[in-house]
C-alpha cells in the first residue's frame, strides 16, 4: 500500500463554479483511472477506481482517494489524499509466473540440474525475479501520483 498526497493551488483567470471544476477534475481523472464509485458532495468527496488498460490482463493498483476543493474569489485549490494498494489480479499473475517458473525449475537442463541439493545460481535467479517483481509494484503504485498530478496540471491550464 502506497499513500497518495497531492495539492495544487490555481488561480483562477477564467470564471469557473466549484461545480465546473469538480465535473472536469473528475473528467481528466477519468482518463487515466477507471472510477467505480462516486460519493456525493461538491467540496468534498471520494473516489474509488483501478489503474492498467482495462483490455490488459491484469489491473495494476486500488486507488481510494478523498478529494476536497476549497474555491476564494479567484482562487481554487484542490487537494487530494489516498491509498493506493496493488490490485488482487496483479497479485495473481506473479504467483501464476512465481509458481510456472518453479514448475519449469523440475524439468532437467533447467538452471543446474546436475547437484543433489540447490546451489547458490538458483539462489540468485529468485533473488533476481523478487527484486524485479518489488520494483515493478513500487512503480505500478507510484503511477497514479503522476497521472493526478498531470490531471491537476491540466485544470490549471483550463481555469489559468
Amino acid at each position: 500500500m502506497k499513500h497518495l498526497a497531492v495539492s495544487r493551488k490555481i488561480e483562477l483567470k477564467k470564471e469557473a463554479t466549484l461545480q465546473n471544476v469538480r465535473e472536469l477534475l473528475i473528467e481528466r481523472l477519468e482518463k487515466t483511472i477507471e472510477i467505480k464509485s462516486i460519493s456525493d458532495g461538491d467540496s468534498e468527496f471520494t473516489l474509488n477506481g483501478t489503474t492498467g488498460s482495462p483490455a490488459s490482463m491484469t489491473r495494476h493498483a486500488k486507488l481510494d482517494l478523498n478529494v476536497t476543493i476549497k474555491m476564494d474569489k479567484n482562487v481554487a485549490r484542490i487537494l487530494i489524499s489516498g491509498y493506493a494498494r496493488v490490485a488482487f489480479s496483479l497479485i495473481l499473475l506473479y504467483m501464476f509466473l512465481f509458481s510456472i517458473i518453479l514448475l519449469v525449475g523440475l524439468l532437467p537442463g533447467f538452471i543446474s540440474t546436475n547437484a543433489d541439493e540447490s546451489d547458490a545460481l538458483d539462489a540468485l535467479f529468485f533473488l533476481i525475479l523478487g527484486i524485479f517483481v518489488m520494483f515493478d509494484v513500487n512503480k505500478k503504485l507510484s503511477e497514479p501520483k503522476d497521472d493526478i498530478e498531470a490531471a491537476l496540471e491540466s485544470l490549471d491550464t483550463t481555469f489559468g
